[in-house]
């Protein structure tokens, strides 16, 4: 559709072994740390800019059964947090007073209300943007705005005024364990949905926001249209290339075949309404249309006519979202771009025909957010686009008017009303917003937009307990073979929060998940000599950094019980894994809120070596071949390798491990390789603090230092303390009692059951 739709159109940005403590440690997913993806510079294509629906609303799902306090029975599976606060964002773009006003009068008359004039907060919105040029703003400022807190120029999508990428509502959503989704009846690509999930610097980028969706911010819900920007040019898709509605429509993608990409993934693909009705899985994208998912502009006819009605959109979406239990409640932002486009092209009748279907879908919203009971619900307009004004008929006091359209048939009486536009841009006109559910009250009064990021950012904050962390150290050694895949299955079968494991850097460069830097007799047989005559058969013995992984793979490394865990069961055959290998195990099992903590192994005196750098650069790569930045944490009693972290993966939240004061040199003169080349006794001789001043994100002590001290100072500071490894059933309810994040074990099932009798919510178990 050639038809500009951004205010001012035209106005651009102007801005073209093992070293360490005396046992061995796992990793904690950590606290919220903000991913920081760079933007993308290079435009890959420029935007384009009634069905009524009769199924009942999505139902909440009840609350699970308590035995005790708030935790859940051991065998529900784990349910999540109860208490967890659900945000629904429902956006009308380009929805000012007036066009309210002219939906209610069509639709309801003169004393009816509209579902989203029933909500009980009222708030009236400012809507500039800080452009340079203009503070009349386009929709993806208005909507970074809301999306990131944060003023910034038009075109801008997730990025400030200096075209730096800042955290979003749904990143935050997401970050806290809860499920996300976009809606819209535009591209899913489009401004709006984009400021909620992807960073670059002009809004024209849409296969680029596509590919952010699958590479960074993954939402589980994508539903709307814009399909031309997931194929390539040239791969029309499931939608024919240049429709007879408008032959300017065809694929256009930069990025290969994302929709490919998203299967591979997890996500069911549909691209129609019964597609989107039978879809069962828990991750869904939908893509009903090469663009819009109707027709406005030039050189087409003005119709709105989505194959796939808002409404069902929304339903699906609240019906996925809140079934995905495992999560901490869900974040979900619905627009209607019906609303703005037809305001665009000065069309009052689709205006208030989409806006219809926009309240029809707020009505769901609604009837959700009242039984669910724990469900903020907010509907805005992101700007006042048209200049709308509603008049009486036969209004000729302004000739000059460009636009002036009627009549308009009340509902309800034998009154009529015409409209007049005063533009075909959009205005600087303050946006009427109600609310109801948690913190709407919050959402009184006037105030800036970006105020909405705020509100809903601290209702998930405030209404989102984290889990107590429960790490199975090395896939939970003392039950199943250690670091073996049967051990991480297991895990998974259990109820872990975090898979904590070893990484270590074979002669090849491979990633492997082992813990030692010498294959020892104690845990491996050799069977076979990878190669006929190989010279260095046996390898029992041998450096992992010396071996490649064809030489590892032929150890027997599961044909005993590892001596002191008598309780161990044995994985028959064992073979030693890649760290690949336990990302794609946790895809098989459909465990997408499973954590990963990482530790990178260098052998003794090798701390801060080229062995360091590239095993933890290879680490990363492999992390984010697996788009799993956000689920992985990197641990490492060598701090130098936390330090690179920052410099080339500063998106991976990073864990401090620590020993004893021997091990960490307090008292003794000079600084220690393993902490970075710091003096720990410049940190008053606190691991605390000297992990605070490097910016890390979590403390992991041996459990045997762990004080209230330490644990109150950490938190004071915002860190979080997972000690390790804790395998004694005491010792788990003493720094239960000393306030400790979470716990690193050999023996999960005792932790679980320590969980369940202090009333935790425990995590989910999987099966594949």
């Amino acid at each position: 559709m050639s038809i500009c739709v951004l205010a001012g159109c035209g106005v651009g940005t102007g801005l073209p072994g093992t070293i360490g403590g005396p046992s061995d440690p796992a990793d904690y997913p950590g606290p919220t740390k903000t991913s920081t993806p760079t933007p993308t510079t290079t435009p890959t294509g420029t935007p384009t800019p009634t069905s009524t629906s009769t199924s009942p609303a999505p139902t909440p799902t009840p609350s699970p059964t308590h035995d005790e306090g708030d935790g859940h029975d051991g065998d529900d599976g784990g349910q999540g947090n109860d208490d967890a606060v659900n945000v629904i964002l429902m956006v009308g773009d380009g929805m000012g007073t007036a066009q309210r006003d002219a939906i209610r009068l069509a639709s309801v008359g003169l004393t009816g209300e509209l579902a989203m004039d029933s909500l009980p907060e009222v708030g009236r919105v400012h809507t500039n943007s800080a452009d340079p040029g203009t503070f009349i703003t386009d929709s993806a400022a208005a909507a970074t705005a809301m999306a990131a807190g944060v003023k910034t120029y038009n075109g801008a999508i997730g990025v400030d005024l200096d075209q730096q990428p800042v955290t979003t509502a749904l990143e935050v959503a997401e970050r806290l364990g809860k499920s996300s989704g976009l809606v819209t009846t535009a591209q899913v690509t489009d401004a709006t949905p984009a400021a909620f999930g992807s960073h670059v610097l002009d809004r024209d980028e849409q296969s680029a926001i596509a590919a952010q969706y699958l590479r960074s911010s993954r939402p589980e819900v994508i539903l709307g249209g814009g399909e031309d920007y997931w194929y390539p040019a040239g791969d029309p898709g499931r939608l024919p290339d240049n429709p007879a509605e408008d032959e300017s429509e065809e694929s256009a993608g930069t990025e290969g075949n994302l929709v490919e990409e998203a299967q591979e993934q997890g996500y069911e693909y549909v691209w129609d309404l019964p597609g989107l009705q039978a879809a069962q899985g828990d991750m869904l994208l939908g893509l009903f249309a090469n663009e819009e998912m109707f027709q406005y502009g030039d050189d087409v006819d003005d119709v709105y006519n989505p194959t796939v009605p808002l409404t069902e959109m929304t339903r699906k979406a609240i019906d996925v979202l809140n079934g995905n239990q495992d999560d901490n409640g869900f974040f979900l932002m619905v627009e209607e771009e019906g609303i703005d486009a037809m305001s665009h092209v000065n069309n009052g009748a689709l205006t208030i025909e989409s806006g219809i279907e926009f309240d029809r879908s707020v009505t769901l919203a609604k009837e959700f957010a009242e039984q669910d009971g724990n469900t903020l619900l907010i509907t805005v307009g992101d700007h006042q686009t048209g200049g709308m004004t509603i008049e009486p008929l036969g209004d000729d006091s302004n000739p000059d008017s460009p636009v002036q359209e009627g009549p308009f048939d009340v509902a309800g009486s034998d009154q009529q009303f015409q409209i007049d536009w005063t533009t075909g841009g959009h205005t600087g006109d303050d946006v009427p917003l109600t609310a109801m559910g948690p913190g709407a009250e919050m959402l009184t009064g006037v105030y800036e937009n970006t105020r909405i990021f705020d509100v809903m950012v601290s209702v998930m904050r405030s209404g989102t307990d984290r889990d107590f962390d429960l790490q199975s150290h090395r896939g939970g050694r003392g039950e199943v073979t250690e670091e073996s895949l049967a051990a991480f299955a297991h895990s998974l079968e259990l109820g872990v929060t975090t898979l904590e494991l070893d990484a270590h850097l074979t002669e090849d460069g491979r990633v492997i998940v082992w813990h030692d830097d010498i294959i020892l007799d104690t845990k491996c047989a050799d069977t076979a000599p990878a190669v006929a005559g190989d010279p260095e058969y046996p390898y029992v013995g041998d450096r992992v950094a010396d071996l490649s992984l064809v030489q590892l793979q032929t150890l027997n490394c599961g044909y005993q019980p590892l001596p002191g865990y008598p309780e161990q069961d044995v994985a028959e055959g064992n073979r030693i894994a890649e760290l690949s290998d336990v990302y794609r195990l946790a895809r098989e099992y459909r465990a997408r809120k499973i954590q990963f903590n990482v530790e990178t192994k260098v052998e003794d005196g090798q701390a801060g070596g080229p062995r360091s750098v590239a095993l933890t650069e290879a680490v990363v790569d492999v992390v984010r071949d697996a788009n799993r930045e956000r689920r992985t944490t990197i641990q490492s009693f060598d701090w130098s390798t936390l330090n690179l972290l920052e410099r080339i993966a500063p998106e991976l939240t990073r864990v401090a491990l620590a020993g004893t004061a021997e091990d960490l040199g307090v008292g003794q003169p000079g600084a220690a390789p393993e902490l970075g080349g710091i003096d720990i006794d410049d940190f008053g001789g606190s691991v605390v603090r000297a992990a605070h001043a490097q910016g890390y994100d979590v403390l992991s002590p041996v459990f045997t230092t762990v004080t209230a001290e330490m644990v109150a100072d950490a938190h004071n500071l915002g860190m979080t303390v997972i000690p390790y490894t804790v395998n004694e059933v005491a010792d788990m309810h003493r720094l239960i009692d000393l306030g400790v994040d979470g716990i690193i074990t050999d023996y999960p099932t005792r932790l679980r059951a320590v969980m369940a009798e202090r009333g935790f919510d425990l995590p989910r178990a999987y099966q594949r």
